[in-house]
Formats: C-alpha cells, sequence, structure tokens
C-alpha cells in the first residue's frame, strides 16, 4: 500500500502540497506540482478577498460601514449588499473565478460520514437568467446577486446524524461569515459560512465559536464597564482558548 504524506498550507488561497510519492494522485494535485515555478511569497494574499482587496474594489463610505458593522456587530446594510457582491464579483472575475461556493463545516457525528475539516460546499456558477429579457427563452448572464452572497439554502435534515428532523424541518441555511475573507481556490469563490437550521440552531462546528465570541464581546465590555477601564471600548476579541 504506497502512503502518500501530504503537508498542506493555505498561501493566496491555494494548497501548496508537498508530497513524497506522486503516484494516483488528484489531478488537481498533479497539476498544481508541474505549474511554472512560482513563488507563492511573492503572490501571497492575491486570492483573498481581504481588507486591502475589498478596499480597492468597493466604495470608500460601504466600506467603512462594512468595518464598522463587524466591529459592533450589527448586520450589513441592505444597501450596501449589491455594492459589496458587485465588488466581490468583479474581484473574483480577475482571479478566474467561474463558480462561486458556501463553504461550512457541518457536525457529522453518529452517522459514520467522513469530513471533519474537509467542510463541506454548495457550488453555483456565476450565472443566471436576465429577467428583465422580453424573449420566452431568458438568455444566461453572468452575475452575483447579493442575495446569493449572504445566505444559501442546503438540506440540513443529515446533520449531525441521518434523520433527526422531520421533512418540514429539514430546510438548513448557510450566511456568509464577514469576519472570514471568502477565497478563490481552483477557480471557485469560496465563501465561509455558518450553517444553522430553521430555527437558528447550529448544526456545524464554526457557529458556536462565533457565539462563544459574541459573548465573550458582549461580557467583556461590560465587565469592563463596571471596572470603569477603556469604557470607550468598542469591541473585545479572544485570541486564546
Amino acid at each position: 500500500q504506497v502512503q502518500i504524506q501530504i503537508s498542506r498550507q493555505f498561501v493566496c488561497g491555494r494548497c501548496v502540497a508537498a508530497m513524497g510519492a506522486q503516484n494516483s494522485l488528484p489531478a488537481s494535485v498533479q497539476s498544481l506540482i508541474e505549474k511554472d515555478n512560482v513563488d507563492c511569497l511573492n503572490v501571497a494574499s492575491t486570492d483573498i478577498f481581504d481588507f486591502a482587496t475589498m478596499e480597492k474594489f468597493l466604495p470608500s463610505d460601504v466600506f467603512a460601514r462594512f468595518k464598522e458593522c463587524l466591529v459592533t456587530g450589527a448586520p450589513t446594510p441592505e444597501g450596501d449588499m449589491k455594492p459589496i457582491a458587485d465588488g466581490m464579483f468583479k474581484w473574483a472575475r480577475t482571479r478566474g473565478a467561474t463558480d462561486f461556493a458556501h463553504w461550512f463545516f457541518p457536525v457529522r457525528g453518529g452517522g459514520g460520514a467522513t469530513g471533519g475539516t474537509c467542510g463541506s460546499f454548495k457550488i453555483d456558477a456565476f450565472i443566471d437568467l436576465d429577467w428583465s429579457s422580453k424573449t420566452p427563452n431568458k438568455p444566461f448572464v453572468a452575475t452575483f446577486p447579493p442575495d446569493r452572497l449572504f445566505q444559501g439554502e442546503s438540506d440540513g435534515s443529515s446533520f449531525p446524524n441521518g434523520g433527526l428532523r422531520v421533512t418540514h424541518e429539514a430546510a438548513a441555511f448557510t450566511t456568509w461569515d464577514r469576519s472570514s475573507p471568502p477565497m478563490v481556490v481552483d477557480k471557485v469563490l469560496r465563501i465561509p459560512c455558518c450553517f444553522i437550521t430553521h430555527l437558528g440552531k447550529s448544526i456545524d462546528d464554526k457557529t458556536p465559536l462565533l457565539r462563544s465570541s459574541d459573548a465573550v464581546h458582549r461580557e467583556g465590555l461590560r465587565l469592563l464597564k463596571a471596572m470603569k477601564l477603556a469604557t470607550d471600548a468598542k469591541a473585545l476579541y479572544s485570541y486564546l482558548g
């Protein structure tokens, strides 16, 4: 049995693989190895829609409000959703992306299913019907509507174990975790998401962590105020635990 040890490190949104044996490797990995000599340090972060990139593709006022919402936890203003989606779409196309995927990490305990940190995807193409067309057969157009960025829908009936919910409660939703920047990998814009039921129950590994961080933020600010320390603080972040 051939054992292949793979060391992976996310650099510039790509997975750099170091392998001892190259027999029976996935085509995507093989092509990565055979690519032209590229110094990943010189192109680091070029496939990540981080603050530096976002500032270049968003109107200044939209970008400022987006950062403020991350600090306060307020929802993204409805009027800002389209400029954000348009800017992200424009950037993703410059990086060669043709599809987008809501990337989430469902709880899989008890069902025998593998996955864990591999996560799950719901992949769609950057296309939609042109509903403004008056022709009977609507033509396709390249687009990225804001509702597809901020929220998606998937079947949640099988998580964390098969058949836990009845049919009318089977729907589950993905929502963009704005604190995690999207990235382009293999021509797919990956959007880090939370995964919850229609009643708001978490069925993923990420949502409990984010909710814990929110609790630390909320109660930490209360503590600082009670102690009369850093009373002008707007947010509290935990980097440990």
